[in-house]
């Protein structure tokens, strides 16, 4: 009797585990494990030569072993030379998670998890994309920064197992209400210019992703040109149309863009809304800078202003994945 009861015990909890057990690559939206944050959106595929949308073309994402990122707040891990990030733990009363402008792990540690690939994290709190561009920014970070700190390191990187992160947008954004919107344009060229020299030697790197969420729920004409700029010049990239800056064509660039102002729209403003993601809040849990004021962090859609919670930023990875499996761009 006792062995019928353990088998039929093991019938019940290890279907139980395999469900709740994040497969490496999977791209279901997660509810076990996020205290039931899940997407409730899902990519909206299109061409690199159309309108801005999801797209991959060429990027084989189970196949990575290292991903570097480049960017701001939403990918800062804690750590900004590509070293090993500090545990993503609070330590009252500061309420960062070890650095982290969330209580938990970035979105792009997530995704480095999920596909057993080791991470190296470049990105900087408040950075922007060239901060020449943008005198008003209040933090002395921006891409060109990150590039140089990569670049001297004179890192030996399989090209083939290596996808390159880069999500600017926001704080160029921001810059730009005070700056004025004639650099976003710049801007967009400086992402594509930074890119083309990873592609070159002696980095000669092959696959990118690059991501955007600029406005957080707000769109403009000059953000979405900005946004679009990249988003074509993707699609070039990808052609090997000058690919290496060298004016001629070049290696034909695996590249990918994730358009997270779907989960944005779909929380703040809707359809389906912030209810149907899991969230009973789209404001920001903690208002001032002490952990332990709100009661309820894992709900709330931003953790800090302007800053998702770290439930959020698994369902930003999540939607990458989703970007890379079913945006397929043959």
């Amino acid at each position: 009797m006792l062995v019928v009861f353990l088998l039929s015990l093991a019938q019940v909890i290890l279907p139980a585990l395999a469900l709740s057990t994040p497969r490496r690559g999977s791209t279901s939206t997660r509810d076990d494990g996020n205290n039931g944050i899940h997407l409730a959106v899902s990519p909206i595929c299109g061409p690199f030569s159309g309108n801005t949308s999801d797209a991959s073309a060429g990027i084989n994402y189970q196949g990575f072993k290292t991903i570097v990122a480049f960017g701001d707040s939403y990918t800062d891990g804690g750590r900004e030379d590509g070293g090993p990030l500090p545990p993503p733990v609070i330590t009252p009363p500061n309420p960062e998670a070890g650095g982290r402008a969330t209580d938990g792990r970035v979105w792009v540690e997530h995704l480095a998890i999920d596909i057993n690939a080791t991470l190296m994290d470049y990105a900087q709190s408040g950075a922007v994309t060239d901060l020449s561009l943008w005198p008003s920014n209040p933090t002395p970070a921006d891409f060109l920064d990150q590039m140089t700190t990569f670049l001297g390191q004179s890192n030996d990187l399989d090209p083939d197992t290596t996808l390159y992160t880069i999500f600017f947008g926001i704080n160029d954004y921001e810059a730009s209400k005070s700056d004025g919107t004639a650099n976003l344009q710049t801007a967009a060229e400086v992402i594509l210019e930074q890119i083309r020299i990873l592609a070159s030697a002696p980095t000669n790197a092959r696959s990118f992703l690059v991501s955007d969420v600029y406005g957080r729920g707000v769109h403009t004409p000059e953000g979405d040109a900005f946004v679009q700029t990249i988003f074509s010049g993707l699609g070039d990239l990808h052609a090997g149309t000058n690919s290496t800056g060298t004016g001629s064509e070049g290696p034909k660039l695996n590249v990918a863009f994730a358009e997270f102002a779907r989960i944005w729209d779909g929380v703040l403003d809707g359809p389906p809304g912030y209810a149907a993601f899991g969230y009973v809040s789209t404001g920001a849990c903690i208002i001032s800078s002490t952990v332990g004021e709100c009661d309820d962090p894992d709900h709330y859609f931003y953790y800090i202003s302007g800053h998702p919670s770290k439930e959020g930023h698994r369902i930003m990875a999540d939607y990458v994945q989703q970007v890379f499996a079913r945006c397929v761009e043959t």
